[in-house]
């Protein structure tokens, strides 16, 4: 009886006197979660190997996240406290684990690349213990509408410009195959000549997609028909006087076209903005001059009542801003900028009654007016390389930019610089450098280039979810109904309910390089790979 009694007491014991883990009490939040699980990740540490030191640069900044061993330190009351209550003591030694061997990884990584590592550590501090300051301060939201504006009437049963028609990613379908391979649900598909980027256009049954040879001096707009894949026609861009230097991954049919239903458009680099009509005829051409600028271009063009807008930011050379009239080519405005690290489309939408041209440049979001080119607003705040496309959802618009870099949240309606007035809220990091963001029933959306899906509350930009996929990204997510298609580098893709829990849904596998954003319409998905263009459907 006595045994007992004193195996009842060392359970009791155990019970109430052994700290309990951090998952119990104190719970990982999950930008920490996402972290700790990156480090036992053999796939995370293969994602790792292929960044360039820039990426690593910004990758290691992770390490701060919300709940950080420092703040977690300070929000419970400084090292005695912690040391004085078992449970703290584990949950903060847990998270001061997981930063240092994090860092002692990137550390590694960056001798790799034959770079000193030693400015992690003498950053670390200031970077974690600026979680605390980090403010998500929800103002009363007021009620100033935000409407994309599309390149021509019709064009919401279409897929006539890079994202869709609306410019942001959201399909009218809502069905579409949960499950494709190579063999199963492929419609049809056909073979593509040398090399592009850009992403299929749609107009009725007529599919467009653009590509170059390897040496740049041939490029195409090809037509397909899109019931069976037959290709209807091609047409051939003016050889330019000189080539462009480009980026490993970038190619010289990076940019996709834009269409009314009338012309097609495409921004061809050193071979001008080209002008072709629905059955190949070359229309007309604007050399905008040759592009220096590092990595190539790669922008898209995106059409405005009788304009079509290009704005191709450089970074040795004057950056090219510039309308043209969509029906001779001739140039309607053209205004200067200033140079920077610049890929981004521009989005256009009409704010409480007016048009405004939101452009995610370099430092800085501006406005424009779309109908003269002049500027109403500007932003600070985005990064210096700045890719993605803004996205608009909720009465906000949303920028985010950089390797790991800023996800900002901003007030339309303002004038001059709105920096400390429409600002709603920031993140300092979790931003993509290529993926543009999807707004859907006031989440945001974010598949950064290493792997990492991240869910946020578009109204305070809190974390709901993050998870890390398999691979590398360059495409943009699609929101299809409540799904998101998200498909990475290796033409890998997984599909994912919409919401506040992570769930994946389906996995397909193209097993074939896929940088471009898939176009959807009429319940099928157009997949472009480096070597085909796919029609998904039943």
């Amino acid at each position: 009886m006595h045994k007992f009694y004193l195996l009842f007491a060392l359970a009791l014991l155990l019970v109430f006197c052994v700290p309990k883990s951090e998952k119990s009490l104190y719970p990982f939040g999950q930008e920490l979660r996402t972290l700790s699980e990156d480090l036992e990740s053999q796939a995370y540490k293969d994602v790792v190997e292929t960044m360039i030191f820039q990426d690593l640069r910004e990758e290691w900044k992770r390490v701060a996240t919300p709940d950080n061993y420092l703040v977690f330190l300070e929000k419970h009351g400084g090292i005695e406290k912690i040391n004085a209550d078992l449970n703290l003591k584990a949950a903060y030694e847990k998270r001061k684990e997981i930063a240092d061997g994090f860092i002692a990884f990137m550390e590694n990584e960056i001798r790799e690349k034959n770079k000193n590592p030693d400015f992690l550590k003498e950053q670390l501090e200031q970077l974690l213990i600026s979680e605390l300051s980090r403010s998500v301060a929800i103002e009363a939201l007021e009620a100033i509408s935000i409407e994309p504006i599309m390149p021509a009437p019709g064009a919401e049963k279409q897929w006539p410009c890079f994202r869709g028609p609306t410019g942001q990613g959201i399909a009218i379908d809502k069905k579409f195959p949960l499950n494709w391979s190579q063999t199963e649900n492929i419609i049809w598909k056909v073979e593509l000549s040398g090399r592009g980027n850009s992403s299929p256009v749609i107009w009725d049954n007529r599919i467009f997609i653009t590509s170059a040879t390897e040496d740049g001096k041939t490029r195409e707009l090809f037509c397909y028909n899109r019931t069976d894949g037959e290709l209807l026609w091609k047409s051939v861009a003016p050889t330019p006087e000189n080539v462009e230097k480009l980026y490993w991954k970038n190619t010289y049919a990076s940019s996709t076209p834009v269409t009314d239903g009338e012309r097609i458009i495409n921004f061809f680099g050193n071979s001008g903005m080209v002008c072709f009509s629905m059955d190949g005829d070359l229309e007309w051409v604007q050399n905008l001059g040759d592009f220096t600028t590092m990595h190539g271009p790669g922008t898209n063009p995106v059409m405005y009542k009788d304009k079509v807008i290009l704005i191709q930011d450089q970074t040795n050379a004057e950056s090219v801003y510039v309308a043209l009239d969509k029906f001779t080519g001739e140039i309607l405005w053209k205004h200067k900028r200033e140079s920077g690290m610049g890929w981004s489309s521009p989005l256009i939408v009409q704010v409480d009654g007016h048009d405004e041209m939101i452009y995610n440049g370099s430092f800085n979001v501006i406005g424009y007016n779309p109908d003269s080119g002049e500027q109403i607003w500007t932003l600070k705040g985005s990064t210096k390389e700045a890719v993605p496309m803004i996205v608009s959802g909720g009465g906000l618009l949303y920028s985010a930019s950089g390797r790991n870099g800023t996800i900002m949240s901003i007030r339309p309606g303002g004038k001059g610089d709105i920096t400390n007035t429409h600002l709603f809220w920031m993140n300092e990091r979790g931003g993509p450098h290529v993926p543009s963001p999807a707004y859907y029933k006031d989440r945001l959306y974010i598949v950064n280039d290493t792997g990492i899906a991240t869910c946020l509350n578009a109204l305070t930009g809190e974390t709901v979810w993050r998870e890390r996929l398999k691979g590398r990204f360059s495409m943009s997510p699609i929101v299809i109904g409540d799904k998101l298609i998200v498909t990475n580098e290796k033409g890998f893709t997984t599909i994912l309910k919409s919401g506040d829990k992570f769930e994946v849904l389906a996995e397909n596998d193209l097993a074939e390089e896929t940088l471009s954003t898939p176009a959807v319409l009429d319940g099928r998905v157009y997949i472009r790979t480096a070597s085909h263009l796919y029609c998904i459907g039943k």
